[in-house]
C-alpha cells in the first residue's frame, strides 16, 4: 500500500515538473519593438528561433505608426492612414515625440504647425498634450496612443510566434530624457508589457552591426565606427568602439563614445516642404478660387503624395506629382525636379554634418580614426545627403550601406532581449551606453554659524558621456539636521538653446530627508561617538532612468589602534578579493560631500545604520499617475474588446459571403447538382434566396453571433449533398490507389510462391493468409463497385471513402510486415539475390 502511494506521488511530481518545464519553454519568447515616429518594427526571439522580424497582417515587415478612430472603429497602420487621407483629424501620426511634453514645449508648437487640424488641449492635471476628437468626447494622451501601438506590436509578435509574449526591449531615441523614458515605461505598463530594458536606437543598431562583425574585433586596438541615422523625425549620430575584453573569457564590448543629434532634421521635414511646395504650385494654377491649404483633406492628400515623391526623387532626377480630384473635382499634375527639392531644403542640408561633428567632438576622436560611416534610416537614401557627408566628413572611405536601415535597431534590441531573459543560451555582448544629459545634485551647505550666508553647492552625479548603467553613492558627513536637495540636468553646453528648451524642466527631483535630526539626537550624548554619514544611493539604470535607491544614516564610534589595524587588514583582504570578483552589473562611484564642520574623529568603524525617510517630489513631466492608471487600463481594454468583437463580426460575415459564392459556383457543377435530390436543391436555393434578402436589408449590420448562426445553418443544409459529392469525386482516386497496392501485393505473392520455403523467411500460413486477404479485398472491391454504379448519385453511397481506406490499410499493413521480415532475414543471412529481384522488392517496399 505504501509503495503504491509513494509511486503515485512520485509519478505526479514528475508530471508536474514536466508541465512546468513545458510552460517555462513556452514563456521564453520575448520581443523587441522599434517604435519610430513613422514606422514600427517588431522582432521576436525564442530559444529555438533566432531573432527575426514579425510580420503584420499584410505580411509586411514594418507598420506605419498610425492610429485612426472612425464610426466607432479603431484602425492601425495602413488602414489608419487610409482613413487619415479622408478624415485627417481622425488619424494620429508622429505622436511619439509628444511623450513627456508639456503643452508649451517647443516640440508641441512645431507639431501644431505641421498638423493644424488636430484638436490639442492641455491635460487639466499634468498640463501635457491631449488629443480631443472633434466628433466625439473621446480624448487620448500620447502615452495612450503609444500603449496602443505597443499592444499591436505584441499582437504581431504573438501571431508570428504562436506564443504568449509579455516581455520586451523597446528602442527609444537617445535624446529622450527622464520625462520621455518614464512615459514610455508607463505606456508599456498600461497594456501589461514588462519592459526588460529601454535601449537607445543607435545602441541597438550598433549592437546589430557588432553581432555580425565580432571576428573583426581584438583585445589591443578598438575598432571605431560612426552610425549616421536620419529617420523620419530627427537625426542621431553615434560614435562607438568595439573591442574584446577579458572577463572570465574574452567577450565583445560595445561602448558609445559620442553622440550628436538634431530633433528636427529628418525625412518628415523634407516631406512637409514638398507638401507645401505642391500646394503653392497648385494654387498658382488658379484652377479653383478655393485655397488648397485651407482644406485638411486636400493637404492630407498632398502630404501622402509628397512622401511618395520624396522617395522617387531619391532615384530619379524628376517626377510628376499627380492627385485626382485634389479639391473641387480638380486634378493636380505637377512636375518636380530633384534640383527643386534640394533648393527647398537647402537650409536642412546645411545642417546635415553638424550632428556627426558633435558626435566626434564628444568622443574625443578624429574622423581619421573612424573605420567607416554607416548609414542608417530612410533619410540617408537622399543622394544630396550622401554627397554632403562624403564631402564634409572627408572620411576617406565610402559610406557604409550594408545595414538593413529598417530593421537594424529592432534586431539589435531583440538580441539584447535574449541576453536579459533567463533561459537563453546566448553569448553576452557587453554594451556600455553614454549619458547624453549630465545630472547634478544641488544643495545648501549646512553652516557652522547662523550668521553665515547660505552657500549653494553643485555636485555632478553623472557626467556627460559617462558610461551607464552606473551606481553613485553620495555621502554627506556631519549633517545633524534634516535637509533637502534638488536633482537636475547640468552642463548642457553641448546643446543649443532650442534643444535645451525641448528637454522641458531642467529640474528633475526635489528630495527631502526626514529623520536625520532624530537619528543623530539618539546618539550624540554617547561617548566615543564620531562623525555621522548619510549615504544616498543613486542609480542610472540600463534604461537611462535615474533612481534614488535608498538613503542610509550611519554613525560610528572611535576605535583603538588594534581595531584600526584589524580594519586595515580587512580592507586589504576585501581589496584582494575584489580583484578576482566578476564585475558587477553597475559600475560604482562615490562622491564625498564634506560639511564645513570639523571632522577630527579619525578612523571609525560603523556602529549604527538605519534608513532615512525620503519625501520625493518629481519636478519633470510625470507620466499618467497611479490614480488615473486603472481608468486608462480599463479604457484601453474596452477598446481592445471592441476591436476583437469587430474582428469576429468581419470574419463571420466574410465566411458567410464566401460560402454563398462557393455554393453558387458548385451548383453549376454536375458533380454537385447530381449529388442532390430535387427537394435538397430546392431547399438550398430557397435558403440562399432567404439569406441574400436578409443581407440586403440589415444582415450586413448583424452581430457576429447571428452571422455565425446563419453560416452554420446553411452548412447543415449543404452537408449531405457536399458529402456525397466528395465521395463521388474522390472515389476513383482512392480505388486506383487500392488497386495499385493489390497489384504490387499479387506480384510479391507470385514471387515468393515460386520459391521454396527454405529460400524465404515466410511460413506457409503467412503466404496463405496473404493470398486470402488479396482475394477477399479484390472480391469485395469488384462487388461494391458494381453495386455503387447501379445507384443514382443522390443516394448515399454504399462504397464509401472510409471503407476503401480501411481495406487499403489492411493490405498495406500486411505487406509492410512481410517486407520488413524479408529484409531483416536477407540482411541476417547475407543472401545474394539477382539485381532484378532486389529492384522489384525495393519497388514494392517503396510503394508501401
Amino acid at each position: 500500500m505504501n509503495i503504491l502511494f509513494w509511486t503515485s506521488i512520485t509519478t505526479q511530481i514528475i508530471i508536474m515538473e514536466l508541465c512546468l518545464q513545458i510552460i517555462d519553454v513556452y514563456s521564453l519568447t520575448v520581443m523587441s519593438v522599434d517604435l519610430g515616429s513613422e514606422w514600427m518594427k517588431v522582432a521576436i526571439v525564442s530559444p529555438d528561433i533566432p531573432e527575426e522580424i514579425a510580420l503584420n497582417k499584410e505580411s509586411k515587415r514594418k507598420t506605419p505608426s498610425a492610429i485612426a478612430f472612425r464610426d466607432g472603429e479603431r484602425m492601425f497602420g495602413k488602414d489608419a492612414l487610409a482613413v487619415g487621407v479622408r478624415f485627417p483629424p481622425n488619424c494620429y501620426i508622429y505622436f511619439l515625440d509628444l511623450l513627456g511634453k508639456k503643452i508649451d514645449n517647443p516640440i508641441v508648437d512645431v507639431y501644431k504647425t505641421r498638423f493644424p487640424y488636430y484638436n490639442i488641449i492641455p491635460d487639466p492635471k499634468r498640463n501635457t498634450v491631449i488629443f480631443k476628437h472633434n466628433d466625439s468626447d473621446e480624448q487620448f494622451s500620447p502615452e495612450e496612443l503609444v500603449a496602443m501601438m505597443l499592444e499591436k506590436a505584441r499582437e504581431f509578435a504573438q501571431d508570428n510566434s504562436g506564443q504568449v509574449i509579455n516581455e520586451a526591449v523597446i528602442s527609444v531615441p537617445g535624446y529622450f530624457g527622464q520625462a520621455e523614458r518614464s512615459a514610455m515605461l508607463r505606456a508599456a505598463e498600461i497594456v501589461g508589457i514588462k519592459v526588460l530594458q529601454l535601449v537607445n536606437s543607435y545602441t541597438a543598431t550598433a549592437l546589430n552591426y557588432g553581432i555580425s562583425h565580432i571576428k573583426s574585433f581584438n583585445e589591443i586596438s578598438p575598432m571605431y565606427m560612426m552610425f549616421y541615422d536620419m529617420g523620419a523625425y530627427g537625426t542621431q549620430v553615434s560614435v562607438v568602439s568595439y573591442q574584446l575584453v577579458k572577463s572570465n573569457e574574452l567577450q565583445p564590448q560595445l561602448t558609445v563614445l559620442g553622440v550628436g543629434y538634431d530633433r528636427n532634421l529628418g525625412g518628415l521635414e523634407i516631406q512637409l516642404r514638398l507638401r507645401d511646395y505642391l500646394a503653392t504650385k497648385f494654387n498658382d494654377l488658379k484652377l479653383t478660387p478655393n485655397d488648397v491649404t485651407k482644406n485638411p483633406q486636400s493637404m492630407a492628400k498632398l502630404f501622402k503624395e509628397a512622401g511618395r515623391l520624396k522617395v522617387v526623387l531619391s532615384a530619379n532626377t524628376e517626377h510628376f506629382a499627380r492627385i485626382e480630384s485634389l479639391i473641387d473635382q480638380k486634378d493636380m499634375d505637377i512636375k518636380v525636379t530633384r534640383e527643386e527639392l534640394e533648393r527647398l531644403c537647402k537650409d536642412l542640408f546645411d545642417k546635415v554634418t553638424r550632428p556627426a561633428l558633435k558626435a566626434l567632438v564628444a568622443s574625443g576622436l578624429t574622423i581619421e580614426l573612424i573605420k567607416q560611416v554607416m548609414l542608417v534610416g530612410a533619410g540617408t537614401r537622399v543622394p544630396r545627403i550622401q554627397d554632403i557627408l562624403i564631402k564634409d566628413l572627408k572620411n576617406g572611405h565610402l559610406l557604409g550601406r550594408s545595414l538593413n536601415t529598417d530593421e537594424a535597431a529592432a534586431l539589435g534590441a531583440a538580441y539584447k532581449a535574449a541576453e536579459l531573459k533567463n533561459g537563453f543560451k546566448i553569448n553576452t555582448f557587453i554594451t556600455k551606453d553614454a549619458t547624453m544629459f549630465p545630472i547634478e545634485l544641488i544643495f545648501n551647505r549646512e553652516n557652522k554659524f547662523e550668521s553665515e550666508p547660505i552657500k549653494q553647492v553643485r555636485r555632478i552625479l553623472f557626467s556627460y558621456m559617462k558610461p551607464y548603467p552606473l551606481r553613485k553613492i553620495v555621502t554627506f558627513i556631519n549633517h545633524k539636521l534634516d535637509f533637502d536637495f534638488t536633482v537636475g540636468y547640468a552642463e548642457l553646453n553641448h546643446l543649443d538653446e532650442n534643444a535645451i528648451r525641448c528637454l522641458g524642466s531642467l529640474s528633475l527631483d526635489h528630495i527631502q530627508l526626514k529623520g536625520v535630526q532624530d537619528s543623530y539626537s539618539k546618539y550624540q550624548d554617547q561617548e566615543s561617538i564620531n562623525a555621522n554619514k548619510i549615504n544616498l544611493h543613486f542609480i542610472m539604470d540600463a534604461s537611462g532612468i535615474l533612481i534614488l535607491e535608498n538613503v542610509e544614516f550611519s554613525i560610528g564610534k572611535s576605535v583603538t589602534n588594534d581595531q584600526i589595524e584589524e580594519s586595515i587588514l580587512l580592507k586589504i583582504f576585501n581589496f584582494i578579493r575584489n580583484l578576482f570578483k566578476v564585475g558587477d552589473k553597475f559600475i560604482e562611484n562615490k562622491i564625498l560631500v564634506q560639511n564645513n564642520l570639523d571632522d577630527s574623529s579619525g578612523s571609525t568603524l560603523p556602529a549604527v545604520r538605519q534608513t532615512i525617510e525620503v519625501e520625493h517630489e518629481y519636478l519633470f513631466v510625470l507620466p499618467i499617475g497611479d490614480d488615473d492608471l486603472q481608468n486608462v487600463i480599463t479604457k484601453l481594454k474596452k477598446l481592445r474588446a471592441k476591436d476583437l468583437s469587430q474582428l469576429r463580426k468581419e470574419k463571420a460575415l466574410h465566411n458567410l459571403l464566401t460560402l454563398i459564392v462557393e455554393v453558387r459556383e458548385k451548383l453549376n457543377q454536375p458533380e454537385y447538382t447530381n449529388s442532390a435530390t430535387d427537394a435538397e436543391t430546392r431547399s438550398i436555393l430557397e435558403k440562399l434566396s432567404e439569406i441574400s434578402i436578409w443581407l440586403g436589408y440589415d444582415g450586413l449590420n448583424a452581430e457576429a453571433e447571428e452571422l455565425e448562426y446563419t453560416y452554420n445553418n446553411l452548412r447543415k443544409i449543404l452537408k449531405p449533398v457536399w458529402d456525397r459529392a466528395f465521395e463521388h469525386i474522390e472515389r476513383k482516386t482512392r480505388l486506383e490507389i487500392l488497386s495499385n497496392t493489390l497489384k504490387k501485393s499479387k506480384s510479391f505473392l507470385k514471387k515468393i510462391k515460386n520459391k521454396t520455403l527454405v529460400d524465404t523467411p515466410f511460413t506457409k500460413t503467412e503466404i496463405e493468409k496473404l493470398e486470402e486477404l488479396i482475394l477477399e479485398i479484390t472480391t469485395w472491391r469488384d462487388k461494391q463497385v458494381e453495386e455503387q454504379e447501379r445507384l443514382p448519385k443522390y443516394v448515399d453511397p454504399v462504397l464509401s471513402i472510409l471503407t476503401i481506406e480501411t481495406k487499403h490499410s489492411n493490405i498495406r499493413q500486411k505487406m509492410k510486415y512481410l517486407m520488413t521480415k524479408f529484409i531483416n532475414w536477407k540482411l541476417k543471412n547475407k543472401k545474394q539475390f539477382y539485381v532484378k529481384d532486389d529492384l522489384q522488392y525495393a519497388d514494392i517496399r517503396k510503394e508501401l
